[in-house]
């Protein structure tokens, strides 16, 4: 069978797949496994493929296809993009008032931070019990300074944690690399979170998610010396500070933690990957980049000028179009005109 033959097969096949299943919530991860199965199986490139219909279709179900281009339900991180080449500047929507919210994962404070650390370190080598069913064993491989490339939250074992952003569910297995139980997920607005060390799993790859629903419940399972969940953001593979876009340090008067967004639009360039990243040598070279400047705001209120908006007031203050909104009783929708005192801060 010559390779347009297994390409017309193919594609007629996904096709056919896509008008049936497209509406079911699992669509995406069957189609991509059953496309990964059968270019396997028949030496068909994906590149080779990706101007085909179904491919379209995909594209229309999974979060960011388009520009991820991968589908992976085994590897975390199967990404090789280099963004320090990035010729254009992308802009991922965090929140709005439409599809995208935003709701923290959990409650509790923050342990350790982003960047390197010293640390034990460990290898896992897979192990067959007496039933035969496989199990990973941790060895100690001494201690090591390595990186962090998350945030740790305090939880007890078995709170809950959430999604923080509406998504597709991308990863939901035991990872052998240290996560432990995890989840991954690919969310409308660009970005892919993770959640490392659960003690159970309550989603499954290619499961449609919406901010705040539970994906699993807290624990200490993989490279771990306690309960807590290890948060990680990141885009295209590009690990993220999270303190860059979450502030983690609102204590309630119940001695809970609420996080907010600190910004409703995420800005990723070549020139502020460092920034984003909370790298040392970012931050020597590029020092006029690493702290954003803003304007001084007297006693938190401003004057509106011409032109302005609510998204420009934001950025030009270090605030939120979210927060603004809350400040002054007003809505996204809601007509400013020059001379009007907002508060900002």
């Amino acid at each position: 069978m010559t390779k347009k033959r297994k390409f017309f097969i193919v594609s007629t096949v996904l096709t056919i797949l896509s008008t049936i299943f497209f509406n079911h919530l699992y669509a995406s991860d069957f189609l991509v496994d059953t496309a990964k199965n059968m270019i396997d199986s028949n030496g068909i490139k994906l590149s080779d493929m990706h101007q085909n219909q179904a491919f379209f279709d995909l594209a229309a179900i999974l979060p960011f296809h388009d520009q991820y281009l991968i589908w992976d339900t085994v590897n975390v991180h199967p990404y090789n993009y280099d963004l320090t080449k990035m010729t254009d500047t992308a802009v991922l929507v965090l929140r709005d008032a439409g599809e995208c919210a935003f709701v923290a994962p959990i409650a509790g404070v923050m342990t350790s931070g982003y960047g390197y650390r010293k640390g034990a370190r460990y290898r896992y080598v897979a192990r067959k019990g007496r039933s035969g069913r496989k199990y990973y064993r941790p060895y100690f491989a001494g201690y090591a300074s390595q990186h962090h490339y998350g945030v740790d939250l305090a939880l007890h074992y078995g709170d809950s944690v959430c999604a923080a952003f509406d998504g597709v569910v991308r990863i939901s297995q035991f990872n052998p690399g240290g996560y432990g139980n995890c989840v991954v997920i690919r969310h409308y607005n660009g970005l892919e979170t993770l959640y490392g060390h659960l003690s159970s799993r309550n989603v499954v790859s290619g499961q449609v998610i919406k901010a705040g629903e539970l994906i699993g419940l807290g624990g200490s399972t993989g490279h771990s010396t306690g309960p807590h969940l290890h948060f990680e953001t990141r885009y295209k593979g590009l690990a993220i500070d999270p303190t860059k876009i979450i502030d983690f340090k609102l204590k309630n008067n119940d001695g809970s933690y609420s996080y907010y967004l600190k910004m409703d639009t995420l800005e990723i360039s070549a020139k502020n990957i460092g920034y984003l990243q909370n790298s040392p040598t970012y931050a020597r070279r590029n020092y006029k980049y690493n702290t954003p400047t803003y304007a001084y705001a007297s006693g938190g209120y401003v004057t509106v000028r011409n032109g302005d908006n609510l998204s420009v007031i934001a950025h030009r203050y270090g605030s939120t179009i979210t927060r603004i909104c809350q400040l002054n009783g007003v809505t996204r929708d809601s007509m400013i005109r020059p001379g009007q005192k907002l508060r900002v801060k």
